[in-house]
C-alpha cells in the first residue's frame, strides 16, 4: 500500500507509479521473490489496511516511538523534511513550536507531522484540522482561508506541486519542524508470516 507523495511516490499523467522511492521499493521485491500487488489510496486507507492486515506492507513511512511496536521495519528507502507554510499575504511568523500554538494548522491524519504534533502538546480540538488527504489540500486550503492559518507539508512534496500549480506562490515555508531529515521507511503488519519478512528483509538489503 502506498499513497501520493510526490516526489517519493506518486502516479504521474498516465497514471504510472513513479518517485525517488519506486525504484528502490520495486528492486527489493522483486529481489525478495515475494508475490505483491501495489495500491496507491490516500494515507488514511493505507495507513489503516497496513495496521489491519497481516499480509499488508507500506511505503513511504515515517519511523516513529509511536509507531514502533506497530509494525515490522524492513528496510529505509529515504528521508524527507516538512515545515510549516502559510499564505505570504497572511505574513504570519513564528519562531518556535510554542509560537505555533496560536494558530489553526492543517495537518495529515496519522502522518509523521501529526504524531509530532501532537507529541509536542499540539491539541486536536483548538490547534490541528485533521485533513484524510493531501490529494486536495491545496483546493480545501483555498476554500477555507478564513479557518485555516498554516498548513504543514513536505518540503519536496511542496516544491513538486508549485511546479505544476503556479497559485501555490501564495504559499511560504516560515519554519522548518526542528527534527532534522527524518527517515522513511518500507514497512509490513506487525504479524506477516516471518518466512516472508526474511525474504522482504533479504531483498531490500541487497538493494543496497
Amino acid at each position: 500500500m502506498t499513497e501520493n507523495f510526490p516526489n517519493f511516490q506518486y502516479l504521474d499523467e498516465k497514471g504510472v507509479l513513479t518517485g525517488t522511492v519506486v525504484n528502490k521499493v520495486k528492486s527489493g521485491l522483486a529481489k525478495s521473490g515475494v508475490e505483491y500487488e501495489i495500491s496507491v489510496n490516500t494515507w488514511s486507507i493505507s495507513y489503516n489496511a497496513a495496521l489491519r492486515d497481516s499480509s499488508t506492507c507500506i511505503f513511504s513511512m515515517a519511523r516513529l516511538p509511536a509507531r514502533e511496536d506497530k509494525f515490522s521495519w524492513v528496510a529505509q528507502i529515504g528521508g524527507f523534511s516538512a515545515s510549516f507554510y502559510s499564505f505570504k499575504s497572511d505574513q504570519v511568523k513564528i519562531a518556535n513550536l510554542d509560537e505555533a500554538k496560536k494558530y489553526r494548522i492543517a495537518v495529515l491524519k496519522n502522518n509523521y507531522s501529526h504524531i509530532y504534533l501532537k507529541e509536542n502538546g499540539f491539541d486536536e480540538r483548538n490547534q490541528l484540522i485533521l485533513l484524510d488527504s493531501f490529494d486536495n489540500i491545496y483546493d480545501v486550503l483555498k476554500s477555507r482561508r478564513s479557518s485555516i492559518d498554516l498548513v504543514i507539508l513536505s518540503d519536496e512534496q511542496f516544491k513538486h506541486e508549485r511546479d505544476g500549480d503556479n497559485t501555490l506562490e501564495d504559499l511560504k515555508p516560515i519554519l522548518k519542524l526542528p527534527v532534522g531529515t527524518p527517515q522513511l521507511y518500507f514497512a509490513c503488519n506487525k504479524n506477516i508470516n516471518p518466512a516472508i519478512l526474511e525474504k522482504l528483509i533479504k531483498g531490500f538489503a541487497d538493494n543496497d
